[in-house]
């Protein structure tokens, strides 16, 4: 039996807790959304991809996800912890707090914070590895999130990029040479799952996706788009990758037609062929085709295989930044 931890919500507030559930699908992206505008941050969510996040990341979703409600039932936050299962020596568990303008600087950003931590740290608890974190993504503009965390002793790990590609700008085609770009099939979903283990086994924070977490968070994605999703193949084998994500539901806010390089893989042995660049031009070309004004790509802007450089030689420029913080739990 899964038993959701306890928040301590402040006493004050008149304030009621529950797990999320799937049927809060709907609030809480308009919630989400509220706070995106408020925050000015890039993404926004829709009822469909909330409903996404939460069948597919927080697992068990009774334990993962907290909704917190005022004395009319209206969601005013929640909060978030996700972790995949660790292959490695070190495992990590993601926590997001979010809490509506109007009941902020209240106490509740800080107990959220808290349980969203006890929680993190429970998850790892069981696991076999030499070493624990906690972490929370954050955009740089978020300086009141960032001071929370580093009160709790979060230091600032790892910093993002978030990059763009405006597509009414000339796309030079890079030539396909022993290998080919092909159209993303079905038949090629397993042998891309494992192209894409092998190929970030050296990125920081990743670890191997298995086939259950690979369909629901990738393949059932309802924001990817085989039709412009691509695989690299040479010898009719699978060496590397690039998935398309559209997210129509940030375009109000962008003022612009945009989607995602949602993921991006080429196996070791195959690189500094060309191979990033083809599926990176190829998926371009696709998206400028369909009518959209710009390509988004997130990067490590540390990434050990160099992949921030090949994307600022398709013409990508960041546009924002991000940061991990991360606290060592026993």
């Amino acid at each position: 039996m899964v038993v959701m931890r306890v928040p301590i919500l402040p006493a004050d507030l008149n304030l009621t807790y529950s797990p999320a559930a799937v049927a809060d699908a709907a609030e809480l992206s308009e919630l989400f959304n509220k706070i995106a505008d408020a925050d000015a941050t890039p993404e926004r969510l829709s009822e469909r991809s909330m409903r996404h996040e939460l069948e597919s990341y927080f697992d068990p979703l009774e334990e993962r996800a907290l909704v917190v409600r005022d004395d009319g039932e209206a969601i005013v936050a929640y909060a978030t912890v996700y972790s995949r299962r660790a292959e490695s020596d070190e495992m990590r568990a993601y926590v997001n707090v979010y809490v509506t303008p109007e009941w902020r600087e209240r106490g509740l950003e800080d107990s959220l914070t808290d349980w969203a931590i006890s929680v993190g740290t429970d998850a790892l608890a069981d696991a076999a590895v030499e070493s624990r974190f906690v972490c929370a993504w954050l955009y740089k503009s978020q300086k009141e999130a960032s001071a929370r965390f580093a009160a709790r002793g979060f230091t600032p790990v790892r910093h993002w990029w978030e990059m763009e590609r405006l597509l009414n700008l000339p796309i030079r085609t890079q030539p396909a040479d022993g290998f080919e770009v092909a159209p993303w099939t079905e038949e090629h979903d397993e042998a891309a799952r494992l192209v894409h283990n092998a190929a970030f086994a050296d990125h920081w924070g990743s670890t191997p996706i298995d086939q259950d977490d690979w369909k629901k968070q990738m393949i059932d994605n309802p924001s990817l788009i085989r039709d412009r999703s691509y695989v690299a193949l040479a010898g009719g084998e699978v060496v590397g990758y690039a998935t398309v994500e559209e997210y129509p539901e940030d375009w109000a806010a962008a003022g612009r037609k945009e989607a995602w390089i949602g993921a991006l893989g080429v196996l070791r042995n195959w690189r500094k062929r060309g191979i990033a660049t083809a599926l990176l031009t190829r998926a371009m070309e696709a998206m400028r085709d369909a009518g959209l004004d710009a390509a988004m790509i997130g990067v490590d802007s540390d990434s050990p295989s160099g992949a921030q450089h090949i994307y600022r030689g398709v013409g990508f420029v960041t546009k924002i930044t991000g940061t991990t913080w991360q606290l060592e739990v026993d």
